[in-house]
C-alpha cells in the first residue's frame, strides 16, 4: 500500500509542477534554438559572418574596388552611311538580278522589277566595284561616284524615314575633260 501512496503522491506532484516544468523547458529550448551567438562567445572566423536572419548584414571587410567597365562606344550611323549601305546592297541585287523588295518603298520596288533585266545586264557589264566615293547630299539624297572595273558611274540614293530606298538613280559618269578651264568661263 505504501507503494500505491508513493505513486499517487508522485503523480500529484507531477500534475502540480507540470506547468512550471513546461515553462522552464520552453525557455531552455528557446535559448538553445537561437542562431545568434551568445554574448560571451569567443570571436574568430565564424564570428565574423553576418547574421542576416536577425539583423541587416554588416559591412564585409574591404576588398579592392573593381575597375569600372569601359563605356561601350556610341557610334551613330549617319544618313550618308545608311545611303551607302543601301547603295552597296542595290548594286549586289542588280548583279544577281534579284531585288529584295523589303529594301525599297513599294513604288520604287515596282519600278525596279520592271527594269531589273536591263539594270542587271548593265551592272554586270561594268565589272566588279572598285570604290564607292560619297559626293555629298542634297535634300536628303546622297550622291556617290561608283568606280567599276569598266566604268565610272554616278548614283543618287534617297532614303525615307524608315530607311527604305525611296529614290534611286544612276548613270555613267561623264568623261573628265583634259582641257584646263579658262578663267572666267
Amino acid at each position: 500500500m505504501t507503494s500505491i501512496k508513493t505513486t499517487a503522491l508522485a503523480l500529484a506532484l507531477i500534475a502540480v509542477s507540470g506547468p512550471a516544468l513546461a515553462q522552464t523547458a520552453t525557455q531552455t529550448l528557446n535559448q538553445t534554438r537561437s542562431l545568434a551567438p551568445p554574448a560571451n562567445a569567443p570571436t574568430g572566423p565564424a564570428a565574423t559572418l553576418p547574421n542576416t536572419f536577425d539583423a541587416p548584414a554588416a559591412a564585409t571587410p574591404a576588398q579592392p574596388p573593381r575597375p569600372a567597365p569601359a563605356p561601350a562606344p556610341t557610334t551613330q550611323v549617319t544618313d550618308a552611311e545608311m545611303a551607302e549601305g543601301a547603295l552597296r546592297a542595290v548594286i549586289e541585287q542588280f548583279r544577281s538580278a534579284d531585288i529584295n523588295e523589303a529594301l525599297f518603298t513599294p513604288g520604287v520596288a515596282t519600278q525596279l522589277n520592271g527594269q531589273l533585266a536591263e539594270y542587271s545586264r548593265l551592272i554586270r557589264s561594268y565589272g566588279a566595284v572598285q570604290s564607292i566615293e560619297p559626293q555629298g547630299a542634297t535634300s536628303g539624297v546622297g550622291r556617290f561616284l561608283v568606280i567599276f572595273e569598266n566604268a565610272a558611274t554616278q548614283w543618287q540614293v534617297g532614303l525615307e524615314e524608315g530607311g527604305l530606298v525611296a529614290a534611286l538613280r544612276f548613270r555613267e559618269a561623264p568623261p573628265e575633260s583634259s582641257e584646263p578651264t579658262a578663267p572666267g568661263a
